[in-house]
Parts: C-alpha cells; structure tokens; sequence
C-alpha cells in the first residue's frame, strides 16, 4: 500500500522538486527492501549451518576460515549468544590458555578463538560423526542436527562395540585432563558432549566449563564451586548438596554416560530406574537396550562401573583410572570376536559357515579388512575412509598397514589374541 501510495505521488508530483522527492522516496523503499531480502536471505544461509546450540552460544558448520589453515572434516564455531563482558571475557582468556596447553587424541582440541567482546567465538573440528547423545537416541530433532552434518539418511544405529569404543575414548581423554598438573576438572560430561567423527572415534567436547582445581593435600583435588554446572541427570548429588567439584564428580557424569549408553534411555532418573539392575548387575542383560547388540557380559561389566563410579557415598568410589583400564579391557574382549587370518601366531581360525559380523562404521556391510595388528572390524568400503586419517587401529592402537587381509572369509574368522 505504501510503495503504490508512493508511485501515485511520484505520477501526480507538480514540479521538479517534488517529482524528486517522491523518487528518493520510492528508491529508499526499494533499496530498504532490497538489504532485508539480503538479510533474510544471510540469516536463512546461517541457520542451515547451525549444527547445535549449548550454554555458551550457538554452533555452526563452516567448510573454510581464511585465518586457518583448510582440514577436511571442516570447522565448528561457537559463538557467543550475547556479547561478552568484561568478566567473561577474562575468564574466556583464562580458559583458552588452560586448555590450549591440553592435548590428548580423544579431547576435542581448540583451533582458534576470537576474543572480541562482541563476537567471541571457539573454532574446533567439525565431528560429522554427531553427539553420543544424537546417535543414541535418534529423536527427530537429533536426526535433523545429523542431516546438518552431512547424513543423508539417518545412519545406522550404534552398535556396542562402536559404544564402547567411543566411551574408552572419551573417558580417557578425561583421565587425561585429571593427571595434568594444575589438574582440570571437565564438570559437564554427557553423552552430549562426546563427539564422534566419521570413523566412529570419540572424543571429549566442550570443555567451557572446565576449570583448573587446586590440590589440597592429602585429600582429593576438589574446585568449591557457588554455581551448579551439569546437565540435569548427569550432576553428582555431591555438587547439589556440597557445591564441590572433584574428579569424583566428573566421574559421575561417565558413570551416567555408560548407563545411557547401556539402555539407550534418558538421563534423568535413570540410577532409579535401573536400581534393580544396579543392585543385582547379574541381571543387567534385562536394561540392555536391544538393538545394540550388548551380551551379557557387557551389560553386567558395565553395570558394575555404574556402580562404581556413582556409588552414593564417595569415600567407596572407583577411581576413574580403574575405569578406564576396565572398559580398555571390554573392548579388547569385544575386538577378540573379530578375525585374524591363520598364518597370524595365536589365532584359532573359525569353521566355515561361522557368524559374519558387521562392519562397525556403516553396519551394514561384513567386515572383510583385517589390520596388521590381527583386528578386523571394517568394510572394504568403510576401512579406506579409516586409513586416511589415521593408519593406527582404533581398538588396540597399533599400526594398522599393511592390510593382512581382505575378502568376505575375514568376517567368518575368530579375532587375533595375541598373548604378551
């Protein structure tokens, strides 16, 4: 109504003057127009590159940054919801120089920061993989952050090895951060805050709340914190009544992650919800979520660390290196399925007709490539996709090349078991 209002101006306009007065106004409007058709067009463009949002702001998939150098799974930004403050910018710069000292292969590592009151921002590698969280529990809004990363169709479901795979990753990068020196307390692990990328490694993320603890001697190494940080579920009853963080409480949270991990469930009020189970860990196979492919033995391992690391009182927990040797040990047991061809020392090759199993990135191929190491857990589709990043084997950690074998027998094989 107003640009028609405007053009009948412009035709009925008497004199020069104002004919030009009514033209400036309607090119104002076209122009005005125009920049929030831009705008619009900006802000849609940056929406189909959001791949997540947390506390400290939104997170968005970027391919290229002029001030980095290009990696081939891209960048993930975080920036800031609203701009900084004096305060949390001191405490951004604080935290940035603790954790550009941190390196560990399974912690997310810190590309570049911006520190610009009004555009802070945190560049990482981009996890195509998605969230722990995301592949566990599929809901629409997950599968949604998953196309954002690229999955076309929604990938295939987690299987238990790949799970507990991704669990020892993350759950030593968080050791990691324990034994530094000032040690660094992590304070917001979740199954939301493992990522995974596209070989199905894990690897710790935002690490925004993390914060360096002091040591008091004699006791455990503890931060007395006023503010509650965590994901509802995930905090340890310790930070809710005490408001003390210790590498106890971190060890909660992994505590909770396995049991997600386990039953494919939410987070909050799982301890109850499973309390027979914790209680009775024998019967932990009946909490398996099933389309994992857990064995029993899994479940009841797990159930065990659970058990562990959130017991009640924390003077009887489990230390989180114990932990970690113990899941260590749960996936060797699991790759010990897994095949090795016959002029391997200590294999015992399986009888024609044996179990094929699945390829543990895409899940629906055999696994028909075996490492130099003895391990066999990709396809011949998926294992070349492996080797360009990384020539170490993800289970054991030792070189991978040359390819000992390849063919359809591989999967039908018993896995190498070497012994020391």
């Amino acid at each position: 109504a107003l640009k028609a209002a405007i053009n009948a101006n412009v035709e009925a306009a008497d004199g020069s003057e104002a004919l030009r007065a009514a033209r400036r106004l309607r090119d104002d409007l076209a122009e005005r127009k125009a920049r929030e058709a831009k705008a619009l067009k900006r802000q849609r463009q940056k929406e189909a590159r959001k791949v997540g949002e947390g506390g400290f702001g939104r997170v968005y998939r970027c391919d290229a940054l002029p001030s980095l150098p290009r990696v081939a799974c891209g960048f993930a930004v975080k920036t800031a919801l609203v701009g900084v403050g004096a305060k949390g910018l001191a405490e951004l710069q604080s935290e940035v120089r603790t954790l550009s000292a941190a390196c560990h292969p399974s912690l997310l590592p810190l590309l570049g920061v911006c520190l610009a009151p009004a555009r802070a921002c945190l560049v990482y590698p981009l996890c195509r993989g998605g969230s722990l969280e995301d592949r566990i529990y599929r809901t629409p809004a997950a599968l949604q952050r998953l196309r954002m990363l690229g999955f076309e169709t929604p990938p295939p479901l987690l299987s238990s090895a790949a799970r507990l795979r991704v669990l020892r990753d993350a759950a030593s990068a968080l050791h990691y951060l324990h034994t530094l020196s000032p040690m660094i307390l992590h304070r917001d692990v979740s199954a939301g805050n493992i990522l995974l990328d596209e070989r199905g490694n894990g690897f710790l993320a935002d690490v925004g709340l993390a914060r360096a603890a002091e040591a008091t001697a004699g006791q455990v190494s503890h931060l007395s914190t006023q503010r509650i940080f965590g994901k509802p579920g995930y905090i340890d009853p310790i930070v809710l009544n005490d408001g003390q963080a210790s590498q106890l409480t971190d060890g909660f949270a992994l505590g909770i992650t396995l049991l997600v991990s386990l039953t494919g469930r939410g987070a909050l009020g799982l301890l109850n919800a499973c309390d027979g189970a914790l209680e009775e860990p024998d019967t932990a196979e009946a909490i398996a979520a099933a389309d994992a492919g857990w064995s029993a033995a899994q479940a009841e391992e797990l159930v065990r660390l659970v058990v562990g690391l959130a017991y009640e009182r924390k003077r009887k927990r489990m230390p989180l290196a114990e932990a970690l040797l113990r899941l260590e040990a749960l996936v060797e047991a699991d790759v010990a399925t897994a095949t090795s061809p016959p002029h391997v020392a200590g294999v015992a090759v399986a009888e024609a007709g044996g179990n094929a199993r699945q390829c543990d990135l895409c899940w629906s191929a055999p696994r028909s490539v075996r490492f130099a190491c003895g391990h066999a857990l990709y396809c011949e589709t998926c294992a070349p996709r492996v080797m360009e990043r990384d020539t170490n084997c993800p289970a054991c950690r030792q070189p991978a090349l040359p390819i000992a074998a390849v063919g359809a027998h591989v999967a039908a094989q018993t896995t190498a078991n070497r012994s020391p």
